[in-house]
C-alpha cells in the first residue's frame, strides 16, 4: 500500500512538474524552473506560475522605450 501512495505521489508531482514547466515557458521564464516549482509545491506552485508577471511582455516594454 505505501509503495503505490509513493507512485502516485511522484506521478502526480512529476505532471505538476510539467505544468509548471510549460506555464514557466509561456511567462518568458525557464522550463527547468517551472518544473521544480510545480513538483515541490504542487497545485499552489502552478497557481504561483500563473499569478507570476510576464516576463516576455517586460522585455518587450523596455527595448521599445529604449
Amino acid at each position: 500500500m505505501t509503495n503505490s501512495f509513493f507512485l502516485l505521489s511522484l506521478a502526480l508531482g512529476v505532471a505538476t512538474g510539467a505544468l509548471g514547466g510549460y506555464i514557466a515557458e509561456k511567462k518568458g521564464r525557464t522550463q527547468r524552473f517551472g518544473f521544480v516549482i510545480g513538483f515541490l509545491f504542487g497545485l499552489i506552485g502552478i497557481l504561483g506560475l500563473l499569478i507570476m508577471a510576464d516576463r516576455s511582455q517586460n522585455d518587450e516594454l523596455s527595448d521599445r522605450s529604449e
